[in-house]
């Protein structure tokens, strides 16, 4: 079976590689275990490709591009830090994104620990903490 036209990125990339087989050949990779391969068939319904990009089937029928790493990054940064952020908290920042229909496997963790460790954002978390003068 031909695969269809996708993104070689996506292809070569480990987050997606037995994704994209497993929605190409409608069969899991050959050398998995039945579970990984039960858990991975499960896990491929949730995903389509649209012109060649990775999308993921949200509640509501809202496809979220799928972003690769680098990418993801990018996204991060100009959400908390850009034009569209504001130093704002982590969950505020990652419905920002949804909203923005972007999303990758990681996208909860990744947020909070940018928002953690961000200098800019903990400084303002001290002054939320002094008391108001009588």
């Amino acid at each position: 079976m031909a695969t269809p036209p996708i993104d070689e990125a996506y292809l070569n990339s480990p987050w997606y590689a037995d994704l994209l087989y497993v929605i190409f050949n409608l069969n899991t990779p050959p050398g998995l275990y039945k579970t990984k391969a039960r858990f991975l068939k499960l896990k491929a319904v949730k995903f389509c490709t649209v012109d060649g990009i990775l999308y993921r089937k949200a509640v509501g029928g809202v496809l979220l591009r799928y972003l690769l790493k680098d990418d993801a990054d990018k996204v991060m940064q100009e959400f908390h830090e850009g034009d569209c952020g504001g130093h704002l908290y982590w969950k505020t920042t990652t419905n920002k994104i949804f909203r923005a229909s972007y999303y990758w496997h990681t996208l909860l963790p990744d947020i909070h620990k940018m928002v953690i460790a961000c200098h800019k954002c903990q400084l303002f978390e001290e002054k939320r903490k002094l008391l108001p003068l009588p």
